[in-house]
């Protein structure tokens, strides 16, 4: 071989090395703008159905046309990964059961969120807004019932009722109500968790002494303490007063 074609072949193979590196280091710039422009989900319980999830993680990959991982991080540590193609634009993964989805149950506190390129490299990072049932106080009247149903004026009537909780820990205040207004009140505190079977409240008594004939609407209602939601109000019957 002439130095002439030996000095071309060398030139050529460096040209196209050179374009080579070119095309993945323009390639590497492209799939760093990747970024999250959202990441939350809520955590609800259905009795009879457990967890529920909703929300998604959804973002933005430029022009980068790869495979990329999501990954779901506790503490530093992972704990799923789902593959997802970018193809060229934005991205979604929801939370749920089916392919292609974040099949984790997130639990309460700080989790996040990052985005591994086709070298491993994290190419996106942000904190999932996790709203967990378990960080948010809900308590409902339970099985409420009274006696007798109908009564004399100036007779008695009993109301018993019991308090479950769907969430965190918390003080409350269970109150009875006669034709909406509250005639008496108890303070309690439950325990965080989720009753479907029973309830892990106290349970209470309540008697009224009726001194106007006609019909009488019952309710209980818990408020929890502190909040500035009115609470859960549950009707428990009418009440017959006669002469």
């Amino acid at each position: 071989m002439k130095r002439r074609d030996l000095l071309t072949t060398f030139t050529g193979s460096a040209l196209l090395l050179s374009a080579g590196c070119l095309s993945n280091s323009s390639q590497s710039r492209v799939c760093d703008a990747v970024e999250i422009t959202r990441a939350s989900v809520s955590v609800d319980y259905g009795c009879g159905a457990g967890p529920l999830r909703s929300g998604s993680v959804e973002g933005q990959a430029g022009d980068c046309n790869e495979e990329l991982i999501l990954e779901m991080v506790d503490e530093d540590e992972t704990i799923e990964e789902v593959p997802f193609e970018t193809n060229h634009g934005r991205w979604s993964i929801g939370f749920g059961e089916g392919p292609g989805q974040v099949r984790t149950i997130p639990s309460p506190g700080d989790k996040r969120v990052r985005i591994r390129g086709p070298e491993s490299d994290i190419l996106a990072s942000e904190q999932l807004t996790v709203s967990h049932y378990l960080d948010a106080p809900t308590v409902n009247v339970w099985r409420p019932e009274f006696e007798p149903k109908t009564v004399s004026v100036g007779e008695d009537v009993t109301v018993i009722f019991s308090i479950a909780t769907f969430g965190a820990g918390t003080a409350f205040t269970a109150t009875l109500l006669v034709d909406g207004e509250a005639v008496e009140t108890r303070d309690g505190r439950v325990d965080s968790g989720v009753d479907c079977q029973h309830a892990s409240g106290p349970e209470y008594e309540f008697s009224y002494t009726f001194e106007e004939p006609g019909e009488h609407e019952l309710a209980g209602r818990i408020a929890v303490d502190g909040s500035s939601k009115e609470g859960e109000t549950r009707s428990i019957g009418t009440v017959t007063v006669t002469q």
